[in-house]
């Protein structure tokens, strides 16, 4: 890695149920394409994932490489494609007007010249897909794909630990921790793995109703004295368990960086 290109790091999780998630920040093909070429990937796991899961996020990501390829020829060679698939329309129209010595209705010429130049635009794609610009463009970046080694990581076994804890005392003690989270100790070897993830999550959920729902559990939970839940509270549409370590650990950096 050289000192210009930043360092992003893709998280494997376990649940407890042995669900595998993983946070990464590949939310579409263009920023997949943009990151792999200008950062350094580095996957992080606590629990070690089985071989299957990660074959599989690699295929995904070559399926996100295609389509990135694609997206970055459609805007590279949108201009040249319109304009010599104009030029198709107006030759079609033109010559089928006045060189054709039976010439068809005018609503014919208009549908023909379209459809020539649709065929066209179209098989100018295709040929863009096929051309060495594009075949170096994605084999450099399925080679970036292929450089992404995950490595085992003390901070996310401590945020599996977490998870679990969150998963096994149920949606009361999730609740609780959300209203107040606790802090956990982080080391600072740590610190930019624990700021990534938060941002991973913020991505991950829907944050905006999160927030209002969490508004409503501390009202109720003041009205009531306590951390239960209203019965009519939906818990099954939220992710509170993750939802809770997301608190504990946004909590944690935030203390650490006022504590320095």
């Amino acid at each position: 890695m050289t000192e210009k290109q930043q360092r992003v790091y893709i998280f494997h999780l376990f649940r407890k149920d042995g669900t595998p998630l993983v946070l990464h920040p590949f939310a579409s093909s263009d920023k997949l394409a943009a990151v792999l070429g200008s950062a350094s990937i580095q996957g992080r796991y606590g629990t070690e994932p089985r071989v299957e899961a990660l074959t599989l996020f690699r295929n995904q990501l070559y399926r996100q490489v295609e389509a990135g390829v694609r997206s970055w020829l459609s805007e590279a060679r949108f201009i040249p494609k319109f304009l010599i698939s104009a030029l198709v329309f107006l030759v079609v129209y033109f010559f089928l007007s006045f060189v054709v010595r039976d010439p068809l209705p005018v609503i014919d010429e208009l549908a023909i010249g379209l459809g020539a130049s649709i065929v066209v635009f179209f098989l100018l794609g295709r040929r863009y897909l096929a051309s060495d610009e594009a075949t170096k463009k994605r084999m450099a970046l399925r080679a970036a794909v292929d450089r992404i080694v995950f490595q085992e990581s003390p901070f996310v076994k401590q945020v599996e630990r977490a998870l679990h804890r969150q998963e096994s005392g149920g949606i009361e003690t999730a609740i609780a921790q959300i209203i107040e989270p606790k802090q956990e100790e982080l080391d600072e070897l740590h610190r930019e793995e624990a700021l990534q993830f938060i941002r991973l999550l913020e991505s991950h959920f829907n944050m905006k109703k999160l927030k209002r729902e969490e508004r409503s559990l501390r009202r109720y939970a003041r009205q009531d004295s306590g951390v239960r839940y209203p019965r009519h509270f939906d818990a099954g549409r939220y992710d509170f368990p993750l939802y809770a370590v997301y608190k504990v650990f946004k909590q944690t950096v935030s203390r650490t960086r006022q504590g320095k």
